[in-house]
């Protein structure tokens, strides 16, 4: 009974440490994205500043 319970316990903590890989994986994603999409308008901002 109780190699049941410890069973059910580790399967809890992968599922949840899956989770949060899944979490940082697609914040990182994210970010990622987010500063590929802002720089063309960073360098045009930069460029017109400069000039």
């Amino acid at each position: 009974m109780s190699q049941v319970s410890h069973d059910v316990g580790r399967d809890t903590r992968k599922t949840f440490g899956r989770g949060l890989l899944w979490f940082v994986g697609l914040w990182v994603l994210g970010v990622a994205g987010t500063a590929l999409l802002v720089l063309p308008f960073h360098l045009l901002v930069a460029a017109a500043m400069h000039h």
